[in-house]
């Protein structure tokens, strides 16, 4: 139980993360867009540096669990975001 516990907590932990990189990667695009300098190393911090990795043991974790037949608890809109983010960040990193 403590597992899956666990699993959702990574799991709407990267929703967050998530949510900060697409803010983020929006402030960097509008340039009008002014916010104190500490918020935006706060969101940079957890868009652009911890959202990637996040979304790794994320996918990582199920496809483990998916590969042990085990019981995953998620919503699939969770997995169906967290999946399309880890492509999205893996496709602009390559860009």
């Amino acid at each position: 139980m403590k597992n899956q516990t666990s699993f959702t907590f990574v799991s709407k932990l990267a929703i967050i993360c998530n949510a900060f990189y697409l803010f983020i990667s929006a402030f960097l695009f509008l340039s009008w867009l002014k916010i104190p300098a500490y918020i935006a190393n706060f969101i940079a911090v957890l868009g652009l540096e911890m959202a990637p990795f996040v979304n790794l043991v994320f996918v990582i974790w199920f496809i483990i669990n998916l590969l042990f037949k085990k019981q995953i608890d998620l919503p699939k809109w969770q997995t169906i975001i967290n999946f399309s983010m880890l492509l999205l960040q893996i496709t602009l990193l390559i860009i």
